[in-house]
């Protein structure tokens, strides 16, 4: 998806409009643009023309954070999430754990040396997490984690710490939940987009040797099979049961 492309689309397509819904979809092509203050202010004056409206809300979150004020792109994103609990798929919880992190960056520019997002340890994973003392299932987790990296991937490319960081947390799910394999994936995509070299080392070392082992075991279960079938048929043919040639069967005609 080129969003450039489409927002110079959608500019064209909706600088006169008029109707409410058509204005916040400019507001939209504004940020698309990269014009995140343009946006804002358009859609700070539909909230003032028509209070309430989930949708202004989640743009005015998403494009407070995209120009970089973070403490109004929380106020915006809790909001929507009061006027949509649904809202984007039921993921803007993690939206809004990902800005007080990005709040906790600006505080504390090491913070993230010290955290990721979640906090997650694949090792430590039970179940559900909580988050605010909100609890979810691995799965929603999941499902929260690929949501908000797709929608910040088109924004944004290497090298970005939040994204980073977001991306060896959905890294610690899948390794509790699925695939050290496809766990792997995820922690190489997060050393592309900056995440430290030595705390994804270490893990890719350790899922490696746990591969090769399942995959020795595995080995050794089909030598094993193969070992008792291959028993198993020479005892069926040692007792008569059945033949295993033509020849074989001529013998035991004239026997």
């Amino acid at each position: 998806m080129d969003l450039h492309a489409d927002g110079v689309k959608m500019e064209a397509d909706l600088r006169t409009a008029t109707n409410f819904d058509d204005r916040c979809d400019y507001a939209v092509a504004k940020m698309y643009l990269g014009q995140y203050n343009e946006a804002v202010e358009l859609l700070r004056q539909l909230e003032t023309e028509k209070p309430g409206e989930y949708a202004v809300a989640a743009n005015l979150g998403t494009a407070y954070e995209l120009s970089g004020d973070n403490e109004s792109a929380l106020k915006w994103i809790r909001e929507g999430m009061q006027r949509n609990q649904n809202s984007h798929r039921g993921t803007e919880w993690l939206h809004a754990k990902i800005l007080e992190t990005k709040i906790s960056i600006a505080k504390e520019p090491d913070y993230l040396t010290r955290h990721t997002i979640l906090d997650l340890d694949a090792k430590m994973i039970g179940d559900h997490i909580t988050v605010s003392d909100q609890s979810y299932t691995l799965d929603k987790v999941a499902e929260a984690l690929r949501y908000q990296l797709e929608e910040r991937m088109q924004f944004v490319k290497p090298t970005e710490p939040v994204v980073a960081a977001l991306l060896f947390d959905y890294a610690a799910v899948e390794a509790a939940t699925r695939t050290l394999e496809s766990a792997e994936k995820l922690l190489n995509l997060a050393a592309e987009y900056g995440y430290p070299a030595e705390k994804i080392k270490p893990l890719i070392n350790q899922y490696d040797q746990k591969i090769l082992w399942r995959k020795t075991k595995q080995r050794g279960t089909y030598v094993l099979l193969a070992m008792a079938v291959i028993g198993g048929l020479w005892y069926l043919y040692k007792r008569g049961i059945f033949v295993l040639s033509s020849k074989d069967l001529k013998k035991r005609q004239v026997n």
